[in-house]
């Protein structure tokens, strides 16, 4: 980091009520003074209601043998316990740190099978812990902490423990474990103290399925193990290239392929982005679940591997849809009703899961009309994008699903982001955005816009207990109103000048349109200074934004495209600018000349294709303007792309070791000869110099890692598209990431030129 400097984070991370319990006896380590939650209060049960709880990303969840539920908070570096009937709040455990007890991204959870024991997949900090606790009335209290990790590079995001004959096993999924080149990732199988037993590359012989980026785990009564196979569709090698789906996959404790009955091999489904699965249920009639975050939907199976249906109803084509919809989880249902009646809602009426990425059964609840012979099974799912944990009641033969509760209030206030997404540094003395940066604050289906006065070195910027997320002096975070953006998600700003005022251009990231003819998913608004309201003040933000034009409506064809993410503006004078966009669905770059005075879009035709040669692209998520051309993220590729004009230029391949080795480069963003990247799988935003005589024309200048979930630190852990200007007070070029777990703005700045 020799040229990164961190200035703060931006947005509120004031949650709620909650404040880890007092330990039990001295050397508890879950709760001693510096056990804090995030946010700080009550030791004694509270009514979720009153407590306001807020959750930021949660993941795992386990059941106790009193029935009540552990909650992993990841985005928040603790663990909540709630009660069976998800109403009140009994216990906050953990808070960030490293020692014994604390977090560093909880992410999934594990009961022991006899024993008072959670086992918790600490993943920044790149270990399991065993917390030991003890009931005192009705209030769970952690007694002990014990950390273990596997021998080489270890951060787990999956764990199952099971009781065998010769004893409990506790398996863990290694996600980013790799041998030099070989980017296999692994499970490894502990005994129930910690001690490493064997590690789990490849299911099946040297001819079976090798893991990618295993994540969600289960067992089922015979201790067989099912893996959500997480990349198995991105990095594996296949005959016609990636494979394109993630697979779930069934093995033994010792690696062994352990086939379904109902199919011809240990393969028992192949989804987009099935980030878990669970075994609910014992023999033949155990059902087997799995979230596919990216279509928001449950598949259900049948023990022997049989698709049984998914919630809700499915009447898609997953598979020619596979290579379209592998992105984040894609919000079906928005932020809003629509806003007219060419926008329908999803087909079938009922609301998808928002982002589904953990599952497991929810035990001991009664499902009123549930029949025997075909019964309704009550799950606990985790749904990113909603900031909840829900209980539901899946109906299987009728596809659907019911509500029984949730954990889990909005993140709504001012300052509070939910999801964030895109962003854009702005320096225009003409407009009433004056020196900013604009954060897509994609749950909320707002911006916020964020002022960079209050920054300062490693401080805690614009973080207020209140409901403002602003520094109450010179720094603010205020909401800016999108009147027709469901899912805001690549933002670009083109100052005023020749032709006009300033333009803002916002891409909408929704699946919504795909039965919306005609509706433009990248919205133009004009900036413009906020109307007083009756006591003659005007809102924090300062700025209204005036919807004056939208294209690119849903489709293959000239000028259409289908979930749109990063853009780019490219001045061309004379009031008329170049206007790129990441087409990621369609696997193709568009390209439109925009006209100010008319404030219409001109479609220039389409740039590449879908593919894996030079000019093809998967899932495309972020592009910009440099000197030497058009660089394109071209994430699930694993590398960049130039376009000079006339041809395509192929820059990186997959790995770990930085340079010019890339896992899922989402975002890329130019600026004086210099291309910033920002590599998702290792977190780090890397720096490269235009230079027409280095290998692939960049030439690796510097590099920032931020893996963790430490907001106040500076770490990164599923960050979105950056920006880059020149706006703060700071030396050197301001760098802004949001994160959507931490659900913050990260603010760095780059002076290594």
């Amino acid at each position: 980091m020799v040229g990164f400097r961190f200035r703060g984070y931006y947005g509120s991370r004031a949650t709620d009520g909650a404040r880890a319990a007092a330990p039990s006896r001295p050397g508890g380590g879950a709760a001693s003074d510096g056990g804090r939650a995030t946010d700080g209060a009550a030791d004694h049960t509270a009514a979720l209601g009153a407590v306001g709880l807020r959750l930021a990303s949660p993941v795992g969840t386990a059941q106790d043998g009193e029935g009540n539920v552990w909650l992993a908070d990841a985005g928040h570096n603790r663990l909540l316990v709630v009660d069976d009937g998800l109403e009140r709040l009994l216990a906050v455990v953990g808070g960030v740190g490293t020692e014994p007890g604390r977090f560093d991204l909880p992410m999934r959870l594990a009961h022991h099978p006899t024993d008072r024991s959670i086992y918790v997949a600490d993943t920044g900090n790149g270990r399991l812990q065993r917390l030991d606790y003890e009931y005192d009335g009705t209030v769970p209290r952690v007694t002990g902490a014990e950390p273990f990790a596997a021998d080489g590079g270890f951060h787990p995001n999956g764990v199952v423990a099971h009781e065998y004959w010769d004893g409990v096993r506790v398996i863990a999924a290694d996600e980013f474990y790799r041998e030099g080149g070989d980017l296999r990732g692994r499970l490894v199988v502990f005994g129930e103290s910690g001690e490493q037993i064997r590690s789990i590359r490849t299911v099946g012989d040297d001819h079976g399925t090798p893991l990618y980026w295993p994540q969600g785990l289960d067992t089922d009564d015979e201790g067989r193990i099912y893996v959500a196979n997480t990349g198995y569709g991105v990095l594996h090698d296949g005959p016609t290239g990636p494979p394109k789906l993630a697979t779930v996959v069934r093995c033994d404790r010792t690696g062994g392929a352990a086939p379904f009955e109902g199919l011809a091999d240990e393969v028992l489904a192949e989804l987009p982005m099935p980030r878990d699965v669970a075994v609910v249920g014992s023999g033949a009639d155990a059902q087997i679940f799995v979230p596919d975050a990216a279509t928001g939907r449950i598949h259900a199976y049948t023990s022997v591997g049989i698709a049984d249906g998914a919630v809700p109803e499915d009447g898609e084509d997953i598979r020619a849809n596979a290579a379209l919809e592998d992105g984040i989880g894609i919000p079906h249902d928005g932020a809003r009703p629509p806003v007219d009646d060419s926008a329908p809602a999803d087909a079938g009426g009922q609301d998808r899961f928002r982002g589904p990425v953990g599952v497991a059964g929810f035990e001991g609840v009664s499902v009123p009309d549930s029949d025997a012979d075909d019964p309704t099974l009550a799950v606990l799912t985790a749904e990113a994008l909603a900031g909840r944990i829900g209980a539901y009641a899946l109906d299987v033969h009728t596809e659907s699903a019911r509500r029984l509760g949730s954990v889990g209030a909005p993140r709504d206030r001012p300052g509070q982001f939910s999801t964030p997404t895109g962003s854009v540094v702005v320096d225009d003395p003409e407009s009433p955005l004056g020196r900013c940066a604009l954060v897509g604050d994609g749950g909320n289906g707002r911006l916020q816009r964020v002022d960079f006065a209050a920054a300062t070195d490693g401080g805690r910027v614009a973080d207020a207990g209140g409901d403002r997320g602003g520094a109450r002096a010179d720094g603010r975070v205020d909401p800016v109103a999108l009147p027709a953006t469901r899912f805001p998600f690549g933002l670009d700003y083109w100052p005023a000048g020749t032709g006009g005022g300033g333009r803002l251009f916002v891409t909408d990231y929704t699946a919504h349109y795909r039965e919306a003819e005609g509706v433009g998913q990248i919205h133009v608004y004009a900036v413009d200074e906020d109307a007083t309201n009756a006591s003659g003040e005007r809102s924090g933000a300062g700025v209204s934004l005036t919807l004056v034009d939208s294209f690119g409506p849903w489709g293959m064809g000239d000028g259409e495209v289908k979930l749109p993410r990063g853009i780019a503006v490219e001045p061309r004078g004379e009031g008329v600018a170049r206007v790129w966009v990441a087409d990621s669905a369609n696997g193709r770059i568009g390209v439109w000349d925009y006209d100010r005075v008319l404030d219409g879009a001109d479609p220039r035709g389409d740039r590449g294709c879908f593919g894996h040669i030079d000019g093809g692209f998967w899932n495309p998520s972020d592009l910009a303007v440099g000197e030497r051309g058009v660089y394109v993220a071209d994430e699930n590729n694993n590398r960049l792309q130039r376009f000079d004009g006339d041809d395509w230029h192929p820059v990186g391949e997959p790995g770990y070791d930085g340079d010019r080795e890339f896992l899922l480069p989402i975002s890329v963003a130019a600026r004086d000869g210099y291309l910033f990247v920002l590599d998702l799988v290792s977190r780090s935003i890397r720096v490269f110099a235009e230079d027409a005589a280095a290998d692939g024309g960049l030439r690796p200048v510097d590099e920032h890692r931020a893996f963790g979930g430490d907001a106040t630190a500076g770490e990164l852990w599923l960050p979105y598209l950056l920006s880059v200007g020149d706006v703060s007070d700071a030396p050197g070029v301001d760098v802004v990431v949001p994160d959507s777990t931490l659900h913050v703005a990260q603010h760095y700045a780059w002076d290594g030129a």
